[in-house]
This record gives C-alpha cells, structure tokens and sequence, in this order.
C-alpha cells in the first residue's frame, strides 16, 4: 500500500509541474506582440510539450518553439505550428 501511495504522489506531483510548465510557457507566449496564446494550443505531458496552432511566420513559429523549450523542466518540444500570415 505504501508503494500505491508513493506511486499515486508523484503521478499527483507530474501532474501539477506539467500544469506549471503549461502555464509558463501559456504566459512567455501572451508577451510576444506576434503570437497569439489564444491561437497556440499547448499541451504538456511528463515534461514533453506539444505546440498547436498557428503562427504568422516561420521566424515566429521558430520562437515559439524555442520559448517553449526555455521553460524550466521542459524537457522536448514537439512544435506543430502551422503559418498562416
């Protein structure tokens, strides 16, 4: 039972810092003037995150990417963002 539990808190604990990094990267984006966090879906799993959506250029579609990366305990990103000027 102890292990249940101990297994049960760090599923708990990926969960939250998946959420954190989630909202980390959710706010790096609302700051640059060319992407748009309402158009960026960002999905994290186990630290792997997933970009989805679209962007207004490939050099916006680059940073998206690599703020996403910044993020602390961020630890791949998967960036499927589209462009659409």
């Amino acid at each position: 039972i102890r292990q249940e539990a101990r297994t049960a808190g760090a599923e708990a604990s990926d969960k939250v810092a998946d959420a954190a990094i989630t909202a980390s990267v959710n706010a790096d984006l609302a700051k640059d003037n060319d992407l748009s966090a309402l158009r960026i879906d960002v999905d994290t799993s186990n630290g792997h995150v997933t970009l989805k959506g679209t962007a207004p250029s490939d050099a916006a579609r680059e940073r998206a990417g690599r703020m996403a990366g910044s993020v602390k305990g961020v630890t791949s990103v998967d960036n499927q963002l589209t462009v659409q000027p």
